[in-house]
């Protein structure tokens, strides 16, 4: 009767090469469908079966965005950047300094 268990085999004489970083851009293929990088998914927090919708922003960039986004969200990356010098002459780091002030001046209790 013949043993049903392989023989391992003799290790690889050569080491396995060091993984690369993984890429953050993509190809076109020929039927124009792409692959988003893993990275990329995971930061957004995409898994396969979410649905996208395709924007594309007034530097006729293409924007990805999940379709369950709220409508505020939409309409908000719609508007930003679309008022020029807005907050120009805001000085964020005085009024951080200001509520800092105000904040441990404040008795508790």
């Amino acid at each position: 009767m013949t043993s049903k268990v392989k023989a391992k085999k003799s290790p690889k004489s050569t080491p396995p090469r060091p993984r690369r970083g993984r890429a953050t851009t993509s190809r076109i293929s020929s039927k124009n469908q792409i692959t988003i990088p893993i990275e990329v998914l995971r930061e957004v927090n995409l898994k396969p079966g979410d649905q996208i919708e395709f924007m594309i922003d007034k530097e006729d960039r293409v924007v990805l965005a999940p379709i369950a986004d709220a409508k505020w969200k939409k309409t908000l990356r719609e508007l930003a950047g679309s008022v020029p010098d807005l907050g120009t002459d805001f000085d964020y780091r005085k009024e951080r300094q200001d509520w800092d002030r105000k904040a441990t001046q404040t008795p508790l209790g």
